[in-house]
């Protein structure tokens, strides 16, 4: 009786061992951060930029707070706003289907994209969500309408005091 105990309960732990040994092995090797843009697999890198393999896109017409950057909410406390903007892209990119069109290529040989889906432009959706601010073309403000609505509801980045991202880019090489 003991021997037929000790067998299931061998045979528990082993289905146990072989279900935790497989989430364990899910939960490091696939990125959280991966996802489909014009049905190709991309990893979001910044709030305003991600990849698909060696291929960097960066879209037009925004600049959000880069990766490590800080900023100041209402109280006058730090937080994270380069990876909260990093996690506005991901969430934009996972809630729809985006397709995306080159624009231009920058001094980096990244390549400057418009992503669209159905009912949103993407560059426009993360600056009125207060991850990124709107960039100029020559004398034209791009996404001015959103930045001006979120500045005035105060979301993201307009909550509180914060360095404009070129600025802290200057201040912070790579």
């Amino acid at each position: 009786m003991a021997s037929k105990i000790f067998q299931h309960t061998k045979k528990i732990l082993l289905v146990l061992l072989i279900v935790g040994g497989s989430w364990l092995l899910g939960q490091w090797t696939i990125d959280p951060e991966i996802i489909l843009v014009d049905g190709k697999t991309v990893r979001v890198i910044d709030g305003d930029s991600f990849k698909d393999g060696e291929t960097e896109f960066r879209i037009y017409g925004i600049d959000a707070p880069e990766y490590r950057q800080s900023c100041r909410d209402a109280a006058g406390l730090n937080w994270s706003c380069g990876k909260s903007a990093r996690e506005g892209l991901v969430a934009a990119l996972r809630s729809d289907r985006f397709s995306c069109e080159v624009r231009a290529r920058d001094k980096y040989g990244r390549a400057i994209v418009s992503c669209s889906s159905k009912n949103d432009d993407l560059g426009a959706r993360l600056v009125e969500q207060g991850h990124a601010l709107s960039s100029e073309n020559f004398d034209r403000v791009i996404y001015g309408a959103e930045e001006a609505q979120a500045q005035q509801a105060k979301r993201g980045i307009w909550q509180g005091a914060f360095e404009k991202p070129s600025s802290w880019r200057a201040d912070h090489p790579r």
